[in-house]
Parts: C-alpha cells; sequence; structure tokens
C-alpha cells in the first residue's frame, strides 16, 4: 500500500457555485490523491452572481507557501486556476520554481465566452504567459487561449464547454495554428478544451512533438460555470496517479458530459453549477473499490 500522492492546489474559493476549490478538492480527493489548497481568493458565491462578497489573500497565499517550503514538503502536483493579480502570478511562479520534481498544471483563468473577467487586471493575459512559460500542461478555452496568443478573441458563445449553438466554427489548420502559438509560450503540451471543430465538438491538444490530438465529445444544450475546473481536476488527478495524457483527456472529457447531462436531466438553475456530488463515484480507482470489498 502506498500513500497517496499529493496536489498543491491554488486557487480562489467560492462557497456557492460549484467551481475552484469547491471542485478541485473533491474530484481529486475521490481519484485517491490528496488535495493541499492554497486559497488564492475567497468569494461567498462566484462571480456570475449579482453580488458577492469577496476577500483578497495574496499576503496569506504568499506565507502560505513559504512555509510549505519550510516544511520541505514536495508535492507530486503543483496546481494553479484562479490568479487574482499579477503579484499571485509571481508567487505561484517562485513556488512552481522550488517544486522541480512535480507535474505543473497551469489552468490559465482569464475569461469565457469572448470575454476576459471583469475582475482581471489588464496585464493579467502578460502575467500567464509567463506562468505557462513553466508548465508541463496548460489548459485554456478558447477566449483564454486568444487572451494569451494575442489572437482576436472568438464571439461570444463560442468558447463554453457543451455550448450547442455557436458563432464560430474552428477548422483544423486554425486550430493547429493556435496551439502552436500557445506551445511558443513555453508549456510542454497545450489543450484547449471546448472547441467547435467544423461538425464536431473537441478538446484538442498538442505536445512539442507538433501532433494534434482530439477528443470528441456530443455537446450538451446547456452552459455552466465551473464546467472547466471540473475539466483541468480530472485531468490533474489523472496524470498525478500517472496515466497516459491521451487516458486522462478522455477520461476528463467524459466526466463532465456525463456531469452535465445529470444536471440538464436535474433541471437547476445553470449559475449554481453541475450536480457533481452524486457523480463522484465514477472517479474513484478500481483499486480503492477492490481494497474496500
Amino acid at each position: 500500500m502506498q500513500p497517496a500522492r499529493t496536489v498543491a492546489a491554488l486557487h480562489d474559493l467560492s462557497g456557492v457555485g460549484r467551481c475552484a476549490l469547491t471542485v478541485v478538492i473533491p474530484v481529486i480527493s475521490a481519484m485517491g490523491v490528496q488535495v493541499i489548497p492554497a486559497p488564492t481568493a475567497v468569494l461567498s458565491a462566484h462571480t456570475a452572481f449579482p453580488d458577492f462578497a469577496s476577500a483578497d489573500l495574496t499576503d496569506y497565499l504568499e506565507r502560505c507557501l513559504d512555509k510549505w517550503c519550510e516544511m520541505g514538503l514536495a508535492f507530486d502536483c503543483v496546481y494553479t486556476g484562479y490568479l487574482a493579480s499579477v503579484r499571485q502570478e509571481e508567487i505561484a511562479r517562485g513556488f512552481m520554481a522550488r517544486q522541480p520534481g512535480a507535474l505543473r498544471v497551469v489552468d490559465p483563468v482569464l475569461g469565457d465566452d469572448g470575454r476576459m473577467y471583469r475582475a482581471l487586471p489588464r496585464e493579467m493575459p502578460a502575467a500567464m504567459r509567463r506562468l505557462c512559460a513553466g508548465a508541463d500542461i496548460i489548459t485554456p478555452n478558447l477566449t483564454e487561449a486568444a487572451l494569451l496568443t494575442g489572437t482576436p478573441l472568438p464571439p461570444a458563445g463560442a468558447g463554453a464547454l457543451g455550448t450547442n449553438e455557436t458563432r464560430m466554427r474552428c477548422r483544423l489548420p486554425q486550430l493547429r495554428a493556435l496551439l502552436e502559438r500557445l506551445l511558443a509560450l513555453g508549456p510542454k503540451t497545450a489543450l484547449i478544451t471546448g472547441v467547435p471543430l467544423e461538425d464536431v465538438h473537441v478538446n484538442a491538444w498538442m505536445a512539442q512533438d507538433g501532433d494534434v490530438q482530439l477528443a470528441e465529445y456530443e455537446p450538451v444544450p446547456a452552459s455552466y460555470p465551473g464546467t472547466g475546473d471540473l475539466f483541468a481536476s480530472v485531468l490533474a488527478g489523472a496524470l498525478t496517479r500517472g496515466e497516459a495524457l491521451a487516458d486522462a483527456v478522455r477520461r476528463a472529457t467524459g466526466f463532465v458530459r456525463d456531469v452535465m447531462r445529470r444536471t440538464l436531466a436535474c433541471g437547476t438553475e445553470p449559475v449554481y453549477g453541475v450536480q457533481l456530488e452524486q457523480a463522484l463515484g465514477a472517479l474513484i480507482p478500481p483499486e480503492a473499490e477492490r481494497a474496500d470489498a
């Protein structure tokens, strides 16, 4: 019996809405990996709600990560999500440099549906490029990929994972060019989520070998906040467990699709996020089930 592998998760904590750490912790834990959270901000509800209370945790984040390093902690994975400022990006980048043996997963949270998140400073895309440069894998959506590469933003509605009606269809040469521009930032692998590619929807990735890989999925006629966090969390958990990248991408793709279908059937308001809790059992590793038998 081996101890659980560990993921240091640098994300915000939003109380209502199923995103960020309220998704990261249960998902990766269900996969048999320990999550050690470092909150970047605390919010009463995610920012799609019209009003919410929030607190910036930049000072705490820096002290927390310094203490972990002083304790001699060595993580199997460092996984970053929403960073509220350029200073937080600098802190996250410095922490990654002090964890040379860790898998580095960067979800460059910048925007969606053709818009940058209004709470972020204008300098954030440039800062996020610096963080992406040291990553093993980055997981932007279409909007974030455009912001990172200086590409004109896709029209609203084009980048949401699971959106049924979109106003933009990518062609394979366009997708390849965008992935190449992301790789030029420095990550080992670039993965774009929620791409309407000609007649199919895909999650697409490319490593330094230059081959475009695709995981197709059947779109769900709804859009929910937090599905990007859900995808990246399943991916990070699977990769930390040692799964091959293609297997991890397809696992994450299928799980997000299935949870969105479940949520659509429930008829809950989309702003509250996906019905995750009753689906977590599908992520439990087979060896864990055998151990309980």
